[in-house]
C-alpha cells in the first residue's frame, strides 16, 4: 500500500513538474515575442516619422 502511494504521488510529482515547466517555458516565449513586436512596431513609427520629415 505505502509503495502504491509512494508510486502514485511520484508520478503525480513528476507529472507536474513536467507540465508546470513546459508552461513556463512556453510563457517565457511568448513574453519574448511580445516584446520584439512592441520594439518593432516602435521601430516602424520612427521609420515613418522619418518619412514624413524629409
Amino acid at each position: 500500500m505505502v509503495v502504491a502511494i509512494s508510486k502514485a504521488l511520484s508520478t503525480d510529482i513528476g507529472l507536474i513538474a513536467t507540465f508546470g515547466g513546459i508552461g513556463v517555458v512556453v510563457n517565457v516565449i511568448v513574453v519574448y515575442i511580445a516584446i520584439q513586436i512592441r520594439g518593432e512596431r516602435q521601430q516602424n513609427q520612427e521609420y515613418r516619422e522619418q518619412l514624413l520629415d524629409r
